[in-house]
């Protein structure tokens, strides 16, 4: 049977890998390099645009939980990026470039994608279909989204964080440490900031004139990862309860906490260039350039990439899609589609990991529903599920979201302290319970 995935991110690469190893045909499109984006640097698949981490292992960590889960599903892409992991303490860090290499090698040795470079200008076909086009879908794709699904067109703004050459940090004013010294090896460059220089770093930041959004774009930003002037002008002390929170580092020269930190962590394996971690930013170049060397670790840093801004896009989840990621019925009918999924950060899914489940999710479900007329939903109190309840539910409200372990079903009041322990065995069990009387869930098909 044949099928259409659009979208060659990290959600349509899965969703493509998941439907393959099914014995499905898979149309695999991606419009990249025949026309880029304004965030993606050239055309390669799974293309990570913000951040080189996938972020916690652990499960007592959302990330890690999540990870976790995906880990037992079979996720093709997860295994993509341990293969190119980097070392960044207890997260999972990856080489950008080795990450991508990897995902597109397993989409090339599937003899049952084949890969279609060109721009999808329609959800309209004769194929059941999966869009995956991302949060920066070309205006001719958006743009038809919304003509066939009504509404207005919903945006966000995402921002991306600059990147330095390690040869070029001061490290008589920077040190390598891990927070509270998790992971094997110290990964992360600490460059600390004393109180004069921290009020003086944010002063800079809150005057900073910003990039703005074209006129028809909405100026709203998503509250998980904001620029980092926008933190600095909601209060003198924000970034120093945010990314420059200066816990689980030890003490400074003189014996007392460090004021401030800025972290750094590597984008990739050889350490040759490392990004500043929660600096996304729409600031002008020129300007990062200026506040970003105030901090004494960094005078004389040359960045390998400044920060920038891109517009993501986004639809109405809750009024448009059931908890399978399949767009309803009526909806479907009434705009004339084939069966059609939805699956990564279009759908509201915020962060790569969240995107490769999306991913995972809409093709385990549209499998399912093609072969044997109804699917089998994950249990109530697994990520993914929690997750898409979140994304579907109505909400006057609605902005993305990120995994969370307030997402989780509670069945009783569990004591702060055991609370992200007891969650996670609860979903742990649940899942396994799940997989356990689902035996189709790993495929035997080779991809």
């Amino acid at each position: 049977m044949q099928v259409r995935v659009i979208g060659g991110g990290l959600a349509g690469c899965e969703a493509a890998l998941q439907l393959a190893c099914r014995g499905f045909d898979v149309e695999l499109y991606e419009m990249r390099p025949n026309q880029m984006t304004p965030a993606h640097r050239d055309g390669s698949l799974a293309q990570l645009v913000c951040s080189n981490s996938f972020k916690g292992m652990e499960p007592t960590s959302a990330h890690g939980l999540l990870k976790r889960e995906l880990r037992m599903l079979g996720s093709f892409l997860l295994k993509c990026a341990e293969e190119a992991r980097v070392p960044a303490g207890e997260s999972l860090t990856v080489n950008r470039e080795l990450f991508s290499q990897s995902v597109e090698k397993a989409i090339a040795s599937a003899s049952r994608i084949h890969l279609h470079r060109e721009e999808v200008k329609t959800i309209e076909g004769n194929l059941p279909t999966i869009v995956a086009a991302g949060p920066l879908a070309s205006d001719a794709l958006a743009d038809d989204i919304f003509a066939h699904l009504g509404g207005s067109r919903l945006h966000f703004f995402d921002a991306i964080a600059p990147v330095v050459e390690t040869d070029s940090i001061d490290f008589d004013y920077a040190f390598y440490r891990n927070r509270w010294e998790k992971g094997e090896t110290a990964d992360f460059i600490n460059c600390p900031l004393d109180k004069e220089t921290y009020d003086e770093f944010v002063r800079r930041l809150r005057e900073a004139e910003s990039i703005e959004p074209r006129p028809f774009e909405k100026k709203e930003l998503f509250e998980g990862c904001l620029p980092v002037e926008e933190m600095a002008r909601r209060g003198e002390d924000t970034l120093r309860f945010g990314p420059m929170r200066p816990v689980g580092l030890g003490l400074g020269n003189n014996g007392k906490k460090w004021y401030s930190v800025i972290q750094l962590r590597a984008e990739n394996k050889e350490k040759t260039l490392f990004n500043m971690v929660g600096f996304q930013t729409r600031l002008r170049y020129g300007t990062q350039k200026e506040i970003f060397t105030l901090v004494p670790a960094l005078k004389n840093a040359r960045f390998a990439r400044l920060g920038a801004m891109h517009r993501n896009t986004f639809i109405e989840s809750p009024k448009l899609l059931d908890e399978t990621l399949r767009l309803k019925l009526e909806v479907e009918k009434a705009s004339n589609l084939p069966p059609t999924w939805f699956a990564g950060q279009i759908t509201g899914a915020e962060g790569y990991t969240e995107a490769v489940a999306t991913g995972w999710y809409s093709a385990w479900n549209m499998a399912n529903t093609l072969l044997h007329g109804k699917t089998r939903e994950l249990p109530p109190e697994s990520c993914i599920r929690s997750l898409l309840h979140q994304l579907v539910t109505p909400n006057e409200d609605f902005q993305p979201m990120n995994f969370n372990f307030g997402l989780l079903p509670h069945k009783q009041d569990y004591k702060k302290k055991d609370k992200k322990r007891l969650l996670a065995e609860q979903e742990e069990m649940a899942l396994r319970e799940w997989i356990a009387a689902t035996p189709e869930i790993h495929s035997d098909e080779t991809v």
